[in-house]
Formats: C-alpha cells, structure tokens, sequence
C-alpha cells in the first residue's frame, strides 16, 4: 500500500524545487501582484469604453479603449520582462531587466501614440487622454488599494 502524499509535503517539495533553482533562473509559477494591475488597467480601459459608448456613441469609445491600451500594452510588457528573474538571487538580472523594460516601454508607448494620431482619424483627444491619465494613475494608486502586503511575492 502507497503512503498518502499529504499537501503539506507537497508544499515542502515545491518550496525545495524553488530553493534548488540556480540564481537568474526565469520564475515558472510565482508571479508578483504586479500582474493584477495589468488587469485592473485593461479593465478600467474597458469600463471607460463601454462608459464613452454609452454617452457619446462609437468614437468616444475607441477613443478611451486606444488611451487606455496605449499606457497598458506597454506596461504589460514591462511587467512581463521584469518580473520574470527571481527576486534576492538575481539581481543583477533584475536590474538589467527594469532599465532595458524601461526604454522598451517609453519606445513602445511613444509608438502607439505616434500611430494613435496618425491613423485613429475621427478621434476624441479629450477621451484619448482622460483614459491614458487614469490608467497611469493605477500604479500610484495601486500601494494604497491593496496596501504594502500585497506587494510581496506569493508563491
């Protein structure tokens, strides 16, 4: 008869196997909360679409859903590029990350509104920038929403 592997030894395991990576080795499955404000983001980038919608019909809404994916999309790949090292072990490999993410996400965001007003020809520049300035403020918002506990890695 097989002993019965109880969840706690499970946990001890998956501990070990996360303490026996080498440093600068790419996370698999810890992901910082910094990844829920990729999604509160989309989702007020959503929020102020269907609000723009249903107040001044369809160019109102692109306008809000382009301002706010032109903060988000870039942030997003920062987060994804920074946030991918293990803390403490790596952080030489952190440090080179959040610089190269950095640029990467100022270039990216320069883009899309380079093309945003180029190409989005009927366009709410009001709505445009009300959205991009909200979904900045997420990430100075963001401490005091979930406060300092939140912000520590969970496995």
């Amino acid at each position: 008869m097989k002993a019965r592997k109880w969840p706690a030894t499970r946990q001890v395991a998956r501990t070990m196997q996360i303490l026996r990576r080498k440093p600068g080795q790419k996370t698999d499955r810890m992901r910082p909360p910094v990844h829920r404000l990729v999604l509160v983001q989309l989702g007020l980038t959503l929020a102020m679409a269907i609000a723009g919608y249903l107040m001044a019909g369809l160019v109102m809404a692109y306008s809000a859903l382009l301002g706010g994916l032109t903060y988000t999309l870039p942030n997003a790949l920062f987060t994804q590029q920074v946030f991918r090292y293990r803390p403490a072990r790596a952080i030489g490999s952190i440090v080179k990350a959040f610089y190269r993410g950095e640029v990467v996400k100022l270039v990216l965001t320069a883009l899309c509104f380079a093309a945003v007003f180029k190409w989005a020809d009927p366009l709410d520049a009001r709505m445009f920038f009300i959205t991009f300035i909200l979904v900045l403020l997420t990430n100075s918002l963001a401490p005091a929403l979930w406060g300092s506990k939140s912000l520590k890695l969970r496995a």
